[in-house]
């Protein structure tokens, strides 16, 4: 009977060299840690740039996020004077903000197809011009209908934010850092949503709301110009190549997977691949003694190598793509694809999509709930009030970033080096704990009477949980499945979208009907139950990645999915 091939679990890695036996780089400062994925010897490998130049990209690229950020959430403390001027409701500009989310979704299919495609520097800098005047248009909008069609075209067009900026974290980092970087994007993410509200208020208070469009559209224009001058491109086709491990099929008999994956793209396994690289395997239950041979110091770190490339050529804005690469339009309906295949992506998008939600319940009721009695809030006032969820926000990001790396790192040190996904994801029971906790403190005690202040701080509350579901949901996406990572952030933020358009179009009228108490019970319940789904992908996650393990690398082979 023929010997079944091992068919390695996306995912899992060897993170931390326990017994000194992988031969290949490793991390600077922490030699133990293995580098996933491995550099090449490009000299333009993003993974190979110096931490200064690495800085600057990433320093662009979060600047772009939070004004972006900041763009699409600076009207939300103004709404009662937006009402008052246009004669557009609250209920109407909720609504707007809800499709607003909707096309952030549906426009990423078409933005991240071009930015894996031609680009990441590119697609940012036509995006930014494209929002700027958008940004404009909205100052001059005098109707419902007006307003709806330009939160389409804003939608559209910034939707970039939505998922480009993930894939710049994982052009330019190893997966043992993944998380921190991950925190910092999603702290520029939520402060520019959060910290944009604080300043605008003053702004619509003393200028009139449509001021707060004028200086969001100068300053976007500086962007655009920081854009053009300080992103370098980040995109690079990394060829595939795959250790197989020399254990039982993890299919078949159930093991852990010890083999090492240290690359950004893999092709299903074959026997020949594994008897010609000869790697040395380690088993997640019984380490291999295949090889006794300690790392030389030479294989410890990452060398800095020089660019290739002087800095006039790295302004171009096209001439990146490699022609290995798949067709643009090739992997054009693949987020779709994925979400019905990996179980894994599907339930990133549902916690996700549950932040969004909880975010847009919150934006659409605070002018309502500070607004009038017995707080009765001025615009200014209701604009301070996002200074509790940027506390929150910061505090989140750190325990789903800096603090989730550490998790990792020491799981996998208990796992004889070996990382999975799923040990990031522990850090959920915080947030189940926090998010009902805040729903109670914010709607409920509204409703009730409660001081402004124990408002105030359940808003906080709820802002702790909002990075830390689009942290862990992103980052173990990078981790299961980085092949496909580019298309799968599409399927989680479809799945997020929709979810957010819903909520958006439904906060006012379930308020309305509901009453303010009741509405945040329900949310208090509907999110502890997600929040419940990361509980129980703590332990459905492996097993559910190995048994699609074999779909899954049949899939990269068919697309060529390696060039992210």
């Amino acid at each position: 009977m023929e010997e079944p091939v091992d068919i390695p679990v996306p995912g899992t890695v060897q993170l931390v060299d326990v017994q000194g036996l992988f031969h290949g780089l490793h991390g600077e400062n922490a030699h133990e840690i293995v580098l996933v994925p491995q550099p090449t010897d490009d000299p333009n490998d993003p993974l190979r740039w110096s931490q200064m130049r690495k800085f600057i990209a990433m320093f662009c690229a979060m600047a772009w996020c939070f004004l972006v950020a900041a763009i699409i959430s600076g009207l939300s403390p103004a709404y009662l004077l937006i009402e008052a001027d246009t004669g557009i409701s609250v209920a109407d500009l909720s609504t707007g903000n809800g499709i607003l989310f909707l096309f952030l979704g549906w426009g990423t299919l078409l933005s991240q197809t071009m930015a894996l495609a031609i680009g990441r520097r590119l697609t940012l800098f036509v995006s930014i011009l494209l929002t700027v005047a958008v940004t404009v248009w909205t100052a001059y909008v005098t109707s419902r209908g007006e307003f709806f069609v330009n939160r389409i075209f804003l939608g559209i067009f910034a939707s970039p934010q939505e998922t480009l900026i993930e894939v710049i974290v994982a052009d330019l980092y190893f997966a043992h850092d993944r998380g921190f970087y991950m925190g910092a994007y999603s702290w520029t993410l939520w402060c520019g949503a959060f910290l944009c509200p604080v300043a605008s208020g003053y702004v619509a208070e003393s200028l009139g709301w449509r001021w707060i469009q004028y200086i969001l559209a100068c300053i976007g224009a500086g962007l655009a110009v920081l854009t053009f001058f300080g992103l370098e491109e980040t995109m690079f086709y990394r060829p595939s190549e795959h250790h197989q491990p020399e254990t039982q099929d993890p299919v078949l008999e159930g093991e852990e997977i010890g083999g090492v994956n240290t690359s950004s793209g893999a092709t299903a396994p074959t026997e020949k691949d594994a008897q010609e690289e000869q790697q040395p395997a380690i088993d997640a239950k019984a380490p291999a003694a295949s090889s006794t041979t300690s790392p030389s110091p030479s294989t410890l770190v990452t060398p800095i190598v020089p660019s290739s490339r002087s800095y006039i050529s790295s302004l171009k804005m096209w001439g990146y793509r490699d022609p290995r690469q798949p067709a643009p339009f090739h992997v054009f309906f693949l987020p779709l694809k994925l979400l019905f295949m990996f179980p894994g992506i599907g339930f990133g998008g549902l916690l996700v999509g549950g932040i969004l939600a909880w975010y847009n319940v919150v934006g659409g009721s605070l002018a309502l709930i500070l607004g009038n009695a017995p707080y009765n809030f001025s615009t200014n006032e209701i604009g301070l009030a996002y200074l509790s969820p940027v506390v929150g926000v910061t505090i989140g990001c750190f325990l789903s970033g800096w603090a989730a790396d550490l998790l990792a790192i020491r799981m996998a040190r208990k796992n004889n080096g070996v990382l999975e996904p799923e040990h990031r994801l522990w850090s959920c029971v915080i947030a189940l704990v926090l998010h009902p906790l805040g729903c109670l403190l914010y709607g409920v005690g509204a409703s009730y009477e409660i001081h402004w202040f124990g408002v105030i701080f359940g808003l906080g509350l709820i802002g702790v949980t909002l990075p830390m579901g689009a942290n862990l949901a992103f980052t173990y996406l990078l981790d299961s499945y980085k092949e496909v990572a580019g298309e799968g952030l599409v399927s989680i933020i479809l799945v997020r979208n929709l979810m957010g358009f819903a909520f958006g179009y439904a906060v006012v009228p379930m308020i309305d009907n509901l009453t303010l108490r009741y509405a945040f019970v329900l949310l208090a319940l509907l999110g502890s139950a997600v929040w419940c789904t990361a509980i129980a992908m703590i332990y459905a996650g492996k097993p559910l990645r190995r048994a699609t393990a074999k779909s899954y690398w049949k899939l990269v082979k068919q697309y060529g999915a390696t060039a992210h």
